[in-house]
């Protein structure tokens, strides 16, 4: 049986260690949980805000009264029309 010879006095032993998995943080944990379907929860909500933000914004400057022609019902009294209605 052959014998290894003893390694030279100024060797030395590699030992390779794998790479560790990169730390996962909460929030990692939740983007994916929620994938695709998270994402487009999100951007729903946005443009829901930015559409009531918008809608409000346009109610504000013009008022559901300035949107209405005068009445032409012949049972409304000419006095009580508003003030930027055309006299007949």
């Amino acid at each position: 049986m052959q014998t290894q010879p003893p390694p030279p006095p100024d060797a030395f032993v590699v030992t390779v260690i794998q790479q560790p998995a990169p730390e996962i943080t909460f929030g990692d944990v939740i983007l994916s949980a929620l994938g695709l379907a998270g994402v487009l929860a999100l951007i729903s909500f946005a443009l829901a805000g930015l559409l009531a933000f918008l809608l409000v914004r346009w109610r504000r400057r013009h008022p559901p009264e300035a949107d209405h022609p005068p009445p032409v019902s012949p049972f409304i009294p000419r006095s009580n029309l508003p003030p930027s209605s055309p006299a007949p």
